[in-house]
């Protein structure tokens, strides 16, 4: 089942980033990411889900060789 969830870009890494978001999703679950102003579309997996207040904060890790480069 496909489902979309919009979030909130709090961190960001070449590895991987942080986003707040209003489900909560399973740890190991692999999602797609698109970002136009961080110029970033690509898959990866949701390695940490905590609750904060009413959001949710997940910790996703890239995957299949996707990497963020800020731009210079």
């Amino acid at each position: 089942m496909d489902c979309v969830v919009n979030g909130k870009c709090l961190d960001v890494s070449e590895s991987g980033m942080r986003v707040e978001v209003s489900e909560s999703i399973d740890r190991q679950t692999y999602v797609t990411v698109q970002s136009t102003p961080l110029a970033l579309h690509g898959r990866a997996s949701v390695r940490t889900c905590a609750r904060k207040g009413t959001k949710y904060v997940l910790g996703l890790e890239f995957s299949g060789g996707l990497k963020w480069k800020p731009k210079s």
